[in-house]
Formats: structure tokens, C-alpha cells, sequence
């Protein structure tokens, strides 16, 4: 009784005791190279040959796609498989391995059912931020690392926010700085947490760089697991001391005053780091949430 080898797709028939190989149709001409039936490889020939020809074909479906989806705003239809494939003049398989590569690249979104098809989407930052800070971990990078990285990017970021003329950013940051002049900002950690967020924000708005936001973002993922930097933001003699900062960075920014912002961000550094316990320059331990 003939049955179905599934790793080759490929089929085998008792003839008197030998098994002689059947292809079936779904090996589409491919031709295989059997050992004998007992042994326990089977070897497929031209599979490099085949690949390299193919490639060519889906690297150009990813980069047509890559256009269409980009050209799609977020969550936007942007075709049926069938649609797609045609328009691309590509194979059903050689499309869905193109979907593979963009849905892994965050910019597209396959769905199943009646309203099925592929939808446009964007990469997420905070995504791409955790990744590279996982990676920063694999690495074994410390805080120190990070504070001499994430100190040249502070300065750049302040100073580009002090020459910006982005009126309206500036005006929401002013908002935001003259809400902090009571002290109930830094009592609560959780309130003191997405202020901190939002006064980040605020300044990268202001400064109007996507560069400096992404490793921004990545350092600030970075710093938020280490456990000595939650020891010093659970101390609310530091969240106050952070809060001053802010309003006075803040103020120095509206006034497009420098000298004053950098002398900040410097202060704080430097507080931070000799805050810091000797153990917290070593290599975070690897397991984020």
C-alpha cells in the first residue's frame, strides 16, 4: 500500500519487498536523490541551485511590497493575496514568504476571513527600543555604558531643543513645566513616572529629531531594569530633586539658554552616577518583561 514520505513530499511503493521512490505532484519536478530505503538520509538535488534562482524574484516581491505598504497608511487594506500576487506578478508561495519578511519588518499585517488580506502597519518604537535594549543585555553592557552613550545624546538633544523655533512644541512643554511648580509631582512614584515620560517627550518634540527619540528610548528601556536605578526613582528625595531639574531644564530650553540646560543635564549626571552602588556597573541579568 503506497504511503506519503512527508519530509520530501515524495511517495514509495512495495514492489516485492525493494521501495522504489514515486514523486508526487506536489514536488513540482523537483528532483530528488533517494538512498536506499533502510538508510536514514535522504539527499534533495539542486535545492541551492533552485534557491538562488528564486531569489532574485522574492527579493524584488519584498521591496515592491515594502513600497506598497508604505504608501498605505497604518491599518489600511492594501490587497487580497490574490490581488497582490497578481499585480507582482509572483507565485502564491513566493508572495506569502515576501509577507513573511515584511510582517517581521512591522509593516504589514495579514488577516484571515471574510475581511482577510493584507493591511498596511508602521513599526512601533517602544518595540524596536526593547529589542535593542535586550540586545545591550545579551551583550552584558552596564550602566556605565550606557551613561557614557546616553550623556552625548542628552547634550545633542538639549541643544538642538534650545535653537528650535517649533512654536507650538514649545508652548505645550511651557504648560507642562509651569504644572510642575507644586510638590505632589514627586510624592508619587507612579504619578513621577509618567510625568518623567511625558517631560522626555516633550523636549524630543521640541528638538524634532526621530534619530535622537529611538536612542533615547533604547537607553531609557535600558536604564528603567536596572534595579539600582529603581532603588534611587523610589527615593522621593530624589523625585523631587529630579522634579526641580525638569523646571529649571525646561525654563533654560524656552529661553533658548544653553549654558544653563547643559549645566542641568550635567548636575544630574553626575548625581546619578555617584549615587549609583558599586555593583550597579555590572552586566544587567538577561529576562525582560
Amino acid at each position: 500500500m503506497p504511503y506519503r514520505l512527508s519530509t520530501f513530499g515524495g511517495r514509495y511503493a512495495a514492489n516485492r519487498g525493494a521501495m522504489e521512490p514515486v514523486l508526487s505532484p506536489c514536488a513540482r519536478g523537483r528532483r530528488l536523490l533517494h538512498r536506499n530505503v533502510t538508510s536514514r538520509y535522504m539527499v534533495m538535488e539542486n535545492v541551492t541551485e533552485l534557491t538562488r534562482d528564486r531569489a532574485p524574484v522574492l527579493k524584488a516581491a519584498i521591496r515592491r511590497l515594502r513600497q506598497l505598504a508604505r504608501a498605505t497608511p497604518d491599518g489600511d487594506f492594501v490587497g487580497s493575496e490574490q490581488e497582490l500576487s497578481d499585480l507582482l506578478g509572483i507565485s502564491r508561495p513566493t508572495f506569502r514568504q515576501a509577507v513573511r519578511v515584511l510582517e517581521q519588518d512591522h509593516l504589514l499585517v495579514k488577516r484571515m476571513g471574510p475581511h482577510g488580506g493584507c493591511y498596511a502597519a508602521r513599526p512601533d518604537s517602544r518595540t524596536t527600543a526593547r529589542s535593542a535594549a535586550l540586545y545591550l543585555q545579551v551583550e552584558q553592557a552596564t550602566l556605565r555604558d550606557l551613561m557614557q552613550v546616553s550623556n552625548g545624546l542628552q547634550i545633542c538633544l538639549l541643544n538642538l531643543a534650545c535653537d528650535s523655533t517649533k512654536s507650538a512644541e514649545k508652548e505645550r512643554l511651557k504648560e507642562f513645566v509651569e504644572s510642575l511648580s507644586g510638590a505632589a509631582a514627586a510624592e508619587d512614584l507612579a504619578r513621577f513616572l509618567v510625568l518623567e515620560r511625558e517631560f522626555e517627550r516633550l523636549v524630543l518634540d521640541v528638538a524634532g529629531n526621530p534619530a535622537l527619540r529611538l536612542f533615547l528610548q533604547i537607553a531609557r528601556k535600558f536604564v528603567d531594569e536596572s534595579a539600582a536605578s529603581q532603588a534611587l526613582i523610589a527615593n522621593p528625595a530624589m523625585r523631587r530633586m529630579r522634579r526641580s531639574a525638569w523646571m529649571r531644564m525646561g525654563e533654560a530650553i524656552l529661553s533658548g539658554n544653553k549654558a544653563a540646560c547643559l549645566e542641568v543635564a550635567r548636575q544630574q549626571s553626575d548625581a546619578f552616577a555617584a549615587l549609583l552602588p558599586g555593583d550597579a556597573m555590572e552586566p544587567l541579568a538577561v529576562g525582560m518583561d
